[in-house]
């Protein structure tokens, strides 16, 4: 074997050890992400559920028994500060899943976000509240399916259709 040929088995056989520590290297990132995106997906769950935890913490300091019961009657029941405490609420939730829903929160999955609805909607003034802001949120093809899912639950709640 002459020089030239040893020559250009070495630098194979390095290419080849080099190609091997990347190939390494990209799989420890590729867990390294992987955890990443657990933790930042974790961290948004107890994000979301601080938030909503201090809002209704903030909401169920502001009523009380007449209040809940004027909120089950509708808004014509309610004082106008009752009112904006009400709206305050339901539109700080509604941005609070919007926000969850746009960052793919529990994979968007829609009994999740179904059932919180129900639960926003409770009150008759929450219906009615609901009905006067609309459910036009921002419209691109991810939100269309949150938009989808409100009015679903807001039809089975309320018991009417609503033509969006």
């Amino acid at each position: 074997m002459d020089i030239l040929v040893i020559a250009q088995l070495i630098t194979g056989i390095a290419t080849l050890m080099v190609a091997s520590v990347l190939i390494w290297q990209m799989i420890i990132q590729k867990k390294t992400l992987d955890i990443a995106h657990k933790d930042a997906d974790s961290s948004l769950s107890f994000d979301a559920v601080e938030h909503r935890a201090n809002l209704n913490m903030w909401f169920t300091d502001k009523i009380d028994q007449k209040f809940l019961d004027n909120a089950n009657k509708g808004l014509n029941n309610l004082s106008d500060v009752e009112r904006e405490i009400l709206t305050i609420w339901l539109r700080s939730s509604f941005v609070i899943l919007i926000t969850e829903y746009r960052l793919g929160r529990m994979n968007r999955n829609h009994e999740y976000y179904k059932s919180n609805i129900v639960r926003l909607l409770r009150f008759k003034a929450c219906q009615e509240l609901a009905k006067e802001m609309g459910f036009n949120i921002p419209n691109n093809i991810v939100m269309k399916g949150l938009t989808k899912i409100m009015i679903e639950a807001y039809e089975e709640v309320v018991g009417e259709k609503i033509g969006v």
